[in-house]
């Protein structure tokens, strides 16, 4: 016991950790110092170890990313071959631009996009109704907001000064081949942002094929609709002339054409 009544155990234990945890703390601190001042090197900084005098290595000849390796040029790019391959004319690249009016659809070439040999024309994988209505679900999260739901190019990031895209719905885009919209989606052009990096090349072509879903919708030959389609744009027409319709229904009306033939 000491004079205070506490067991002399009891100190020397408090006296024995505290110890510990003072040398703990030292060699923690000592083997911080030493990690930090490894003889690491810094991507890009020079070094006398290589022949070259570079620190960052070159991948070896040959090497692909995991799922990156480029073997299906109509899949993967949207073209009927890659570039060192590619037929296509010095304007095609160029074919959607914009005019004063803002539509980018045909300001470069007077008859609008008509043929571009170096983008596929058809689909490079089964396109069914799985698929577009994949394509529907990232429409909306990833085009939408631009292009809107019905694909006029007034979304709401449109509403707030960004540049607005072309409708979907001119004759131009209509035309243009699946390839070129895979190409611009993929890659970028313009104020659009590149969505190569973002979205699986499966679920870009999704996407396409749901585009080419609502530019029909919107200019669905007549001769073409069904008893139960014809019912239902008997329907629609009713509601409108009803005050309903196109209001009720959240569309835009101007965005909304038919082509009677």
């Amino acid at each position: 016991m000491t004079g205070r009544g506490v067991p002399l155990i009891n100190v020397r234990v408090r006296i024995a950790v505290r110890l510990f945890g003072l040398a703990f703390a030292s060699c923690a601190a000592g083997c911080q110092q030493e990690m930090a001042s490894q003889p690491s090197l810094q991507p890009l900084e020079s070094s006398a170890f290589f022949a070259d005098g570079r620190a960052s290595r070159q991948l070896v000849d040959g090497t692909v990313p995991r799922g990156r390796l480029r073997a299906d040029p109509k899949l993967q790019l949207g073209r009927v071959a890659f570039s060192d391959e590619m037929t296509t004319t010095p304007d095609s690249d160029r074919s959607v631009g914009s005019n004063a009016d803002g539509d980018r659809s045909s300001a470069r070439e007077p008859g609008g996009v008509q043929s571009h040999p170096a983008f596929v024309e058809e689909f490079p994988l089964p396109v069914d109704l799985k698929m577009i209505e994949h394509g529907q679900n990232r429409y909306r999260i990833y085009c939408e907001v631009c292009h809107d739901p019905l694909g006029t190019g007034r979304g709401k990031i449109v509403e707030r000064g960004y540049t607005a895209p072309p409708s979907f719905h001119t004759e131009a885009l209509r035309n243009a081949p699946v390839g070129k919209l895979y190409s611009v989606a993929h890659d970028g052009y313009g104020s659009m942002p590149s969505y190569g990096e973002k979205i699986p090349v499966r679920e870009l072509w999704a996407i396409v094929a749901y585009v080419r879903a609502l530019q029909l919708s919107q200019h669905f030959p007549e001769r073409d609709l069904t008893d139960v389609m014809r019912r239902e744009r008997d329907r629609q027409t009713r509601d409108e002339k009803a005050g309903r319709g196109i209001h009720g229904s959240g569309l835009d009306e101007r965005s909304v054409t038919r082509e009677e033939q």
